[in-house]
C-alpha cells in the first residue's frame, strides 16, 4: 500500500515537473468562457426549468470573436450590447473585452437527482409532508449522464467523467437529532444545515480494479446520501447541488482527502516516460550550459558595441528633437501666413466682381453718354448755323427763341441729359477709384520661401500685378475724363443760362441783342467743348475692351489664387498638425533613447553576471546529469517494476481523467477558448406559477463564510 502511494506521489511529481517546460499564450490571445448553469428543481429532483448564465472575456477585445452557444432567447444581462447570429454562432458587437449574457436550455445536466421522503419509515410524496411530526428520512440519489465505456485487456470496463458534486440541504425550524452519514451538519441559531461531497459514477467505475486503495476516499465516491432526524411541522427543505469537473471548490473548503483521487490520474507509464525525458532534459541542459557560456560571452562583447550605439542614438535623437521643434514652429508660421494669403485672395476676388459691376456700368454710361454728345453736337451746330439769322430776323426770333429755350434752357432735355451724363461718369471715376483703392498692393502677396520656387504662384502674382496697374490706369482715365465734362458741363450751362436771358430778353430789342451775342458766343463755346467731349469719348470707347477684359482677367486669376489659397491653407494646416505629432514622437523617441541608454548600462551590468552564473550552471548541469542516471538506475526502475499489477487502474483514471480534462462547455463555446462550467441547482417548495424569476446568484462579501455559505449565498 505504502509503494503504491509513493509512485503516484513520484508520478504526479515528475509531471509536474514537465508541465512546468509547456509554453504559455499570451494572456491577451486568450478567449476565457465561464459557464454557470442554473437548474430549478422541484421538490422531487426533476427539473423545473434551466437558465445558463455566460460570460466571454478576451483581454485584448472581443471584436471578430466568433462565439458558439445552443441557448434560446439569448439577452445581453450587463449592457446594451447587441450581437448577430448565425445558426449556434455569435458575433457581439463591441470592442470591449467582456460580455455577460444568459439563456435558456432544455439539454440535460450531467448530473441528475432524484429526491425521496420517508415519514416514519414509509416513502411520502413531498406535497404530503408539509405540517407533518414525527421520523424523517430524505434520500438523494445523485445519477452520472455523461458514461462510457472502454476495453482493458480485452475486457469492457465502465468510464464516466467525474464530476464533483456538492450537496446541502438547509434544514427549517423543527428539526433534532439529525445525522447524516459521510456529511456534515452545522448549525446557526435554529436553522442546521447538512453538506457531502460526492462523485457520482466513479465508484462504480473502480471498486472492481482499485477497492483495495479507495478506503481513504471513502466518503466522496457517493452515489447516494441520506438525512435523518425527528421533525416537528415538516417544510420542505432547500436542497442545493453544485458540481463541475475540477476540484477546485473542495480544496478551497479543506476536503484535501480528495487529493487522493488526483493521484489515481498519475501512472507507471507517465513516470518511466517522465524520468526518460528527465534524464533526456538533464544530457540537453549540459550541453546547453556550454553553449550557454559561449553565448554570455559573446552577449558581453555585444553589450559593448550596444552601448556605443546608444550613445550615437541618444545624441542623433536629440538633434532630431530640435529639427523637428524647428519644422513645428515654421509649419505654424505657414499656416498663418496662409490664412491671411487666403483671406486676402478671397477679398480681392470680392474687390474685382465688384469692379467688374463698375465696368458694365461704365460701359453703360459711355453708350449713353456718347447718344448724348453726338445729340449734343449736332443740337449745337444746328444752334450755330442759326446764329447770322437771327441777327437778320430779329422779329422772327422771339418765337424761335422760344424753341430754343424749350430746347436748350435750364429744364431742356439736353441739359438733363447732360447733368445725369456728369453724374454717372462722375460716379463711375469714384466707383473706379474706390475698386482700386480695395485691391490689396501686390507687394502683400510677395512669395515667401515656400513659394519663391512655385512657377504657378509666379504666374498668377504677375497677372494679378498687370491687372492691378491696367485697374489704376483706368481709374486714372475715368478721373481725366471727369474733369474734361466737367468743362463741357460748364459750356452747357452757360448756353442754358444765354437760351434763359435771351428769352427774358425776347420782349425788348436791346435785351433780345443782349441775349443773342451771350447766346452766339455760348453756342460757339459749347460747339468747341462739344468736339472736345466727342474726342474724349470717342478715347474712352477704344480703351473700355481692353479694361472689361482685362477685369475678366483679374477674376479667373483671383479664383485661381482663392482656390491655391485654400489649398495652401489646407496644406499648411494638415503640414502644421503633422509637424506637432513630429514633435511630440522625436520627444517621446528622446526619453526612449535615454531610456534604452540606461537600459544598456543595467544590460551591460547583467550580462556580466549572466557570464558567471552560466559557468556555475555548466558544473551543476553536471553534477545533476549523473544523479539523475544514479536516481534512476537506483531507484524509479525498481519502483516501476513493483507496480505492474495496476494497468488497469492506470486506464481507467487516465480515461477518465482526459473525459474531464475535454469537458469544458455545456452549451457552447469559441473555437480553442478556455472554458469552465459548473452547475447549480435548487428546489424549490412554491407552484411553478409563483415562480417568477429563475434565482440569480449575488456575491458574498464574508471572508470567513464556508462553502455551504456561499453556495445559499448562489440562490439569495
Amino acid at each position: 500500500m505504502k509503494a503504491w502511494k509513493r509512485v503516484v506521489s513520484i508520478g504526479i511529481s515528475a509531471l509536474m515537473v514537465m508541465g512546468c517546460a509547456l509554453p504559455a499564450l499570451a494572456a491577451e490571445d486568450i478567449i476565457k468562457k465561464e459557464e454557470t448553469v442554473y437548474v430549478v428543481l422541484e421538490p422531487d429532483g426533476s427539473v423545473r426549468s434551466q437558465t445558463v448564465s455566460a460570460h466571454l472575456h478576451k483581454e485584448d477585445g472581443l471584436s471578430g470573436v466568433a462565439d458558439r452557444s445552443t441557448l434560446t432567447g439569448i439577452e445581453n444581462t450587463r449592457d446594451a450590447t447587441a450581437f448577430t447570429q448565425e445558426g449556434e454562432e455569435l458575433h457581439w458587437d463591441t470592442e470591449g473585452t467582456d460580455v455577460y449574457y444568459k439563456g435558456e436550455s432544455s439539454q440535460n445536466a450531467p448530473i441528475s437527482a432524484e429526491i425521496a421522503y420517508e415519514l416514519d419509515g414509509a416513502k411520502t410524496a413531498p406535497e404530503e409532508m408539509t405540517g407533518k411530526s414525527g421520523r424523517v428520512k430524505l434520500t438523494i440519489k445523485l445519477v452520472n449522464n455523461e458514461t462510457g465505456t472502454i476495453q482493458v485487456d480485452g475486457k469492457t470496463q465502465p468510464v464516466c467523467t467525474p464530476f464533483v458534486t456538492l450537496v446541502a440541504a438547509v434544514l427549517g425550524e423543527g428539526w433534532t437529532e439529525v445525522s447524516a452519514d459521510h456529511g456534515k451538519v452545522t448549525g446557526a441559531g435554529n436553522t442546521q444545515a447538512v453538506g457531502f461531497v460526492c462523485l457520482p459514477g466513479v465508484r462504480e467505475c473502480l471498486e472492481e480494479i482499485g477497492s483495495d486503495n479507495l478506503a481513504e476516499l471513502e466518503d466522496h465516491l457517493l452515489d447516494e446520501v441520506s438525512i435523518e432526524g425527528t421533525v416537528t411541522d415538516f417544510v420542505l427543505p432547500d436542497i442545493m447541488i453544485a458540481c463541475a469537473t475540477d476540484g477546485e471548490t473542495l480544496r478551497e473548503n479543506g476536503f484535501s482527502g480528495l487529493e487522493k483521487l488526483e493521484d489515481l490520474d498519475g501512472g507507471m507509464e507517465d513516470l518511466r516516460q517522465g524520468m526518460e525525458e528527465l534524464l533526456d532534459g538533464a544530457d540537453r541542459l549540459a550541453e546547453g550550459a556550454a553553449a550557454l557560456e559561449s553565448g554570455a560571452a559573446e552577449l558581453l562583447a555585444g553589450v559593448s558595441a550596444l552601448y556605443d550605439g546608444g550613445v550615437q542614438l541618444q545624441s542623433g535623437a536629440a538633434r532630431l528633437q530640435q529639427g523637428a521643434h524647428d519644422l513645428s514652429s515654421g509649419a505654424a508660421r505657414a499656416r498663418d501666413g496662409a490664412a491671411a494669403l487666403q483671406a486676402g485672395a478671397d477679398g480681392l476676388a470680392a474687390g474685382l466682381y465688384d469692379l467688374q459691376n463698375g465696368a458694365g456700368s461704365l460701359y453703360n454710361g459711355y453708350s449713353q453718354l456718347k447718344g448724348g454728345a453726338d445729340s449734343l453736337a449736332a443740337g449745337l451746330g444746328t444752334l450755330q448755323s442759326k446764329g447770322p439769322a437771327l441777327v437778320d430776323g430779329v422779329g422772327q426770333i422771339t418765337g424761335a427763341v422760344g424753341k430754343l429755350y424749350e430746347a436748350a434752357g435750364p429744364d431742356s432735355a439736353v441739359m438733363a441729359g447732360a447733368q445725369a451724363f456728369g453724374s454717372s461718369l462722375t460716379g463711375a471715376a469714384s466707383a473706379g477709384a474706390g475698386a482700386v483703392a480695395s485691391l490689396p498692393d501686390p507687394s502683400v502677396f510677395a512669395p515667401d520661401e515656400a513659394h519663391a520656387a512655385d512657377p504657378a504662384y509666379q504666374q498668377l502674382l504677375a497677372a494679378y500685378t498687370g491687372a492691378y496697374s491696367a485697374a489704376g490706369t483706368m481709374a486714372g482715365g475715368l478721373a481725366e475724363l471727369d474733369g474734361g465734362y466737367a468743362q463741357v458741363l460748364g459750356g452747357l450751362q452757360q448756353v442754358s443760362a444765354g437760351v434763359e436771358s435771351l428769352q427774358a430778353g425776347a420782349n425788348g430789342a436791346e435785351g433780345l441783342a443782349a441775349g443773342i451775342t451771350a447766346y452766339t458766343q455760348g453756342v460757339a463755346d459749347a460747339a468747341a467743348g462739344a468736339a472736345q467731349l466727342q474726342g474724349g469719348i470717342g478715347q474712352l470707347g477704344a480703351s473700355l475692351p481692353a479694361l472689361t477684359g482685362g477685369v475678366d482677367q483679374l477674376i479667373a486669376g483671383s479664383n485661381q489664387l482663392s482656390a491655391g489659397a485654400g489649398s495652401l491653407s489646407q496644406g499648411s494646416a494638415e503640414l502644421a498638425d503633422g509637424a506637432a505629432q513630429l514633435a511630440k514622437g522625436t520627444d517621446d523617441l528622446a526619453a526612449g533613447a535615454a531610456g534604452l541608454l540606461e537600459g544598456i548600462q543595467a544590460l551591460a551590468g547583467g550580462a556580466g553576471s549572466l557570464h558567471d552564473g552560466t559557468v556555475e550552471l555548466r558544473d551543476g548541469a553536471e553534477q545533476l546529469q549523473e544523479g539523475l542516471g544514479r536516481f534512476d538506475s537506483e531507484g524509479i526502475s525498481k519502483l516501476t517494476g513493483a507496480t505492474e499489477k495496476l494497468p488497469a487502474l492506470r486506464a481507467v483514471t487516465k480515461s477518465m481523467r482526459e473525459r474531464a480534462e475535454d469537458y469544458d462547455s455545456f452549451a457552447g463555446a469559441p473555437e480553442g477558448s478556455e472554458t469552465t462550467t459548473k452547475f447549480v441547482m435548487k428546489t424549490v417548495s412554491a407552484p411553478p406559477t409563483e415562480i417568477t424569476q429563475e434565482p440569480a446568484p449575488q456575491e458574498e462579501k464574508q471572508e470567513h463564510e464556508n462553502l455551504w455559505e456561499r453556495i445559499v449565498g448562489l440562490f439569495k
